[in-house]
């Protein structure tokens, strides 16, 4: 039986090195600066490269960086919507954004005291081409190309994780509203969001 379910569901995790080896911008870095990235944050701790408000236009120019990573950033930013077009601003045509956040089911979401959101299955779709949420409901015309979804990459492989991940992943508005949510609560998803060739 655990062998069929092993063909069957799957725990997705985000790709090793999917960075890459090009130019990296680690935003909301803090004292633990991707190695070989070039760090951005609000406060000038040990290791940042770039003082900067993230709700604010980021001082670098028009495709700059290769990949941005954000991990357990955007949760933190009241201009959400302003700092995805800027990261998808500064990114080189086939770029890749790497978010990492809270899942709004998981106490992590709602502990700490300066988390201004929380995020479901769908929360990037307003910048993605070809999403119902950014077909009827976009904020700008710029859009990232894709998107991929990650379930608690850093976290084992059990049986548990690859069925409810799997189901999660599969439908995601009927596994977010229903029980099965909060049966088996995640506790973080990661965004890879792409950047058209073309731009």
């Amino acid at each position: 039986m655990l062998h069929l379910l092993s063909h069957k569901f799957e725990h997705r995790k985000v790709p090793d090195h999917i960075l890459g080896d090009g130019k990296i911008l680690d935003i909301g870095c803090g004292r633990s600066k991707l190695e070989g990235a070039i760090g951005l944050d609000h406060v000038q701790f040990p290791g940042v490269d770039i003082v900067a408000d993230l709700n604010q236009p980021l001082p670098i120019e028009d495709a700059t960086f290769d990949a941005v990573h954000a991990d357990q950033v955007l949760e933190h930013v009241d201009n959400l919507v302003g700092l995805i077009y800027e990261v998808h601003r500064i990114l080189k045509p086939g770029g890749v954004f790497l978010a990492t956040v809270p899942y709004f089911r998981s106490a992590w979401a709602y502990i700490d005291p300066t988390h201004v959101r929380c995020f479901t299955l769908y929360s990037m779709n307003y910048y993605v081409k070809g999403t119902r949420e950014y077909e009827y409901y976009r904020f700008q015309d710029e859009a990232f190309s894709s998107v991929e979804i990650f379930l608690d990459s850093t976290f084992p492989s059990t049986t548990s994780r690859k069925v409810f991940s799997s189901l999660a992943l599969r439908n995601p508005v009927k596994f977010e509203n229903s029980i099965l949510s909060s049966l088996y609560p995640f506790q973080h998803l990661s965004f890879l969001l792409r950047k058209g060739e073309s731009e």
